[in-house]
C-alpha cells in the first residue's frame, strides 16, 4: 500500500514487476483493503509525518480493484495464481473453492508461481 500511495499505479506496477524478476519461483502478496488507504493519513499524522495529498481512486486507479490489478501485473510477468485447494492436491472450480490463504487480520494472501516454459 505504501509503495502504491507514494509511487502511484505506475510505481506499484513497477515494484511488482521487479519483485517478479527477483524471484525464481514464488511471489507472495498481501493486497491491502481500500480502508487501509483511507486510514493512511491518520497513521501519518500520529507519527508526525507529512500527509499524502491525494489517496483517492481518481489518482490511484488500481485501488478500485487492487487484487485484480496486482494479479494482472503478475500474470503479465509470467506468473499464475495458485489456490489453496490446488496446493492441497484438490481441483475445485465451484463457488466453494478455497482460493486464498488468510492472515490473522483476515486479509487475503495471494500466492503466484512462475510458469515454467
Amino acid at each position: 500500500m505504501w509503495i502504491h500511495l507514494h509511487g502511484g499505479d505506475d510505481g506499484l506496477s513497477e515494484f511488482i514487476e521487479r519483485a517478479c524478476g527477483w524471484t525464481k519461483r514464488f511471489l507472495l502478496v498481501e493486497p491491502q483493503p481500500s480502508g487501509c488507504y483511507r486510514k493512511a493519513n491518520k497513521r501519518l499524522r500520529k507519527m508526525g509525518r507529512p500527509e499524502i495529498n491525494d489517496v483517492t481512486s481518481s489518482r490511484l486507479k488500481m485501488r478500485l480493484d487492487i487484487e485484480k490489478g496486482i494479479e494482472s501485473v503478475a500474470i503479465r510477468c509470467g506468473f499464475r495464481r495458485v489456490t489453496l485447494d490446488e496446493m492441497n492436491g484438490e481441483e475445485r472450480t465451484d463457488s466453494k473453492a478455497n482460493t486464498d490463504a488468510v492472515t490473522s487480520w483476515n486479509r487475503s494472501l495471494f500466492l503466484f508461481e512462475r510458469m515454467i516454459e
